[in-house]
């Protein structure tokens, strides 16, 4: 019995572990969003999702050290607004929706 406890408990460090050290950065979501959006933001702050310039209006990066969340809010020309939310986890960034897990994890 303490064998079993002593590997389960190794186990729950070792992903601990492997979860603070492959948070994903903000940077790292910099690259995701260009990818997977393709919006691209400059450092004078103009951002275009492909061709088409984009207003951005606000972001919120959280790390919380076993995960981080990240949510930006864009404004196309025609004024509609695109809404990313994301949790990064295990060096991956994935995306949600604005649910009650969301409110919990941000």
């Amino acid at each position: 019995m303490k064998k079993v406890a002593l590997l389960v408990f190794t186990v729950m460090v070792g992903l601990f572990l492997a979860m603070v050290a492959t948070t994903p950065s903000e940077a790292a979501f910099h690259e995701w969003i260009s990818e997977e959006h393709n919006i691209v933001c400059e450092t004078d702050g103009t951002c275009w999702n492909g061709d088409d310039p984009i207003r951005f209006q606000s972001s919120h990066f959280r790390n919380a050290g076993l995960f981080a969340t990240l949510e930006q809010t864009f404004e196309q020309a025609e004024g509609e607004e695109v809404i990313t939310r994301t949790v990064g986890i295990f060096g991956q960034w994935i995306e949600m929706e604005n649910n009650k897990l969301w409110e919990i994890l941000n």
